[in-house]
């Protein structure tokens, strides 16, 4: 019950301090494939890390420029790290409602991407907020329990399998 709570008074904050409403419509014709810059949130569970991965493959052979958010331990996972920005963090710098702490928040603060992607698919505020702390044209996710507000594209995930799931996501954003 108490984690419940925590969750709800966690997206409460991330909706009053880093959800910022984009008044002006976007065209998503060529939205990705005319995008320079690019946020990426790495997945937190290790399956679906390991499968992201492709995404990671597609942009960088599109030669976009590609920062990447991810726990320190999950570094030495990124294949090819001199094709791209990291921005690593620890536990530690997380607050207690599961949100960024001061350093991660300043860090963001001035960054700007064309595009952000969270590739998380189960929900998780941390990762929801960091995708709307750093600015961004385009906030792309897989669809989640609370996610409406945090995105401007949000793809719905039916796969079982992480392979699938993010071979979908591909897909969906070579559309673009």
């Amino acid at each position: 019950m108490f984690e419940e709570i925590k969750k709800k008074i966690s997206h409460f904050i991330l909706r009053q301090r880093y959800v910022k409403k984009n008044s002006n419509p976007l065209p998503y014709t060529n939205v990705i494939s005319n995008a320079h810059s690019f946020f990426i949130v790495m997945p937190k569970q290790d399956d679906d890390f390991s499968c992201s991965l492709e995404i990671l493959k597609y942009l960088s052979a599109k030669k976009k420029s590609i920062t990447l958010f991810l726990p320190n331990n999950k570094l030495s996972l990124i294949p090819q790290k001199e094709k791209f920005r990291f921005i690593s963090f620890n536990p530690e710098q997380v607050t207690k409602f599961n949100l960024p702490g001061k350093k991660i928040i300043e860090y963001l603060d001035g960054m700007e991407f064309d595009i952000a992607i969270d590739l998380n698919r189960r929900e998780d505020v941390l990762f929801s907020a960091v995708t709307n702390i750093a600015k961004s044209k385009l906030k792309v996710s897989f669809a989640k329990e609370f996610s409406e507000s945090y995105y401007n594209l949000q793809i719905t995930d039916k796969q079982a399998s992480s392979e699938a799931s993010y071979r979908s996501f591909l897909n969906y954003l070579q559309m673009f």
